[in-house]
């Protein structure tokens, strides 16, 4: 996104996931160990978390003077926290025809950012963090989910991490990496794809070892860069500034110098970017991988008990009710530790999201108007670390159409 010059000076849950690479710019590999949540912001409650996020207000003027003016990039709308809510389980960033005035200048659009440049919490080093987005499209407007160098220095020298960047009516979803060249100034690197429709949820990531850098799309890979400093060549600069520690942004600019355009003076017009979730998952240490390792070697003392499989599970009423959401109610399965739901918007389930519940009930959200859905379930029970699980139930099928 660029660009903005902020003079700026846990718990843990671990997960099965990380990700290691082999050689320089090779792709990354998902594997099964070795990362931990350290922080996340599932927008659940109905205002937004005062000790993650701060929205970044004005014109940019009061973060850089006249200098930063549109914020570095010519954009032509005034953010204002009025813009940024959470509700119904995600936070909204509506950018809208807006006629205001900032600081005696005047713009037709307002719109929000946010950033986490003044928590203690949210920040982001090394590892991997993700956030599951869906982008508006609209004529002029330049739609971000990104982060800024924590180092205090000013931009470029404090790098900059472009995760998620679209523009106006196109297809494109974009990565970018910036970071200064050996006289200091910007030097970058994109990678872009059209092969997705931007317009519907998807999770977009980037992964961090020290080493190497990846950008990720619905959990694959669309590039990744090496960080090391490079001495030759158009890229080089001091690319090892990708490796320190960083906050996040998010926001939806109107105009400006990628937004190809600017939005539409219909007083009824507006874009909405939702954010469902972004969590910061952090790379074990060396002493918690060795205690892992610890604990997977102890010898078992007893005999395990042999657990046998659940029934079959069975859907007995599923339907779509208010705000785009679906509600489905299963029949209850003995000795169960818990229930499966998996839903997709193809029978074949291809980009299926699912989530385990231990009641026979359950509301699935942040869905997509005028879509069919497929949903299937089945339950389980638990041998030790090991998850038994029954066949899946009949495939149901219901279309969201409120």
């Amino acid at each position: 996104m660029k660009k903005i010059i902020v003079f700026v000076a846990a718990f843990a849950t671990t997960i099965f996931m990380s990700i290691g690479v082999s050689a320089a710019d090779a792709p990354f590999k998902l594997t099964l160990d070795g990362v931990t949540l350290q922080w996340a912001d599932e927008f659940s409650g109905n205002e937004l978390n005062n000790q993650y996020w701060t929205p970044q207000l004005g014109d940019g003027y009061a973060y850089g003077g006249n200098n930063l003016i549109g914020w570095g990039n010519r954009e032509k709308q005034n953010y204002k926290a009025e813009n940024v809510f959470v509700s119904d389980g995600t936070m909204k960033i509506v950018a809208k025809y807006e006629p205001t005035t900032y600081m005696n200048r005047k713009y037709n659009w307002t719109s929000a950012r946010i950033a986490s440049n003044n928590s203690s919490v949210a920040k982001v080093g090394l590892g991997y963090v993700e956030a599951r987005i869906k982008i508006p499209s609209s004529v002029g407007i330049w739609p971000a989910f990104w982060m800024l160098g924590d180092n205090g220095k000013v931009w470029p020298a404090n790098g900059e991490i472009d995760i998620m960047e679209a523009f106006n009516t196109r297809p494109t979803l974009q990565s970018t990496i910036h970071y200064p060249s050996w006289t200091g100034t910007d030097v970058y690197a994109f990678a872009y794809t059209n092969s997705y429709d931007k317009t519907q949820w998807h999770t977009f990531g980037c992964y961090r070892d020290g080493s190497q850098i990846a950008f990720y799309i619905d959990r694959t890979l669309l590039k990744s860069y090496s960080t090391s400093d490079l001495t030759t060549s158009a890229a080089a600069g001091k690319r090892s500034v990708l490796n320190e520690n960083y906050y996040v942004l998010f926001n939806v600019a109107c105009g400006g110098n990628l937004a190809g355009g600017t939005p539409p003076t219909d007083p009824n017009w507006s874009a909405t970017m939702e954010v469902d979730y972004v969590r910061y998952y952090r790379m074990k240490t060396a002493d918690e991988l060795v205690a892992d390792s610890k604990k997977d070697s102890q010898p078992t003392t007893q005999a395990p008990t042999k657990v046998s499989k659940p029934a079959k599970a069975k859907i007995s009423k599923i339907k779509n009710i208010k705000r785009k959401k679906i509600k489905l109610t299963f029949k209850k399965i003995k000795n169960v530790k818990g229930y499966q739901v998996r839903w997709c918007d193809n029978k074949k389930f291809r980009g299926y999201e699912q989530k385990n519940t231990r009641k026979t009930n359950l509301t699935l959200k942040g869905l997509d108007k005028n879509t069919k859905y497929y949903v299937k379930v089945r339950a389980y029970r638990v041998s030790g670390k090991t998850k038994i699980y029954g066949a899946w139930s009949g495939v149901k099928k219901v279309t969201v159409k409120k």
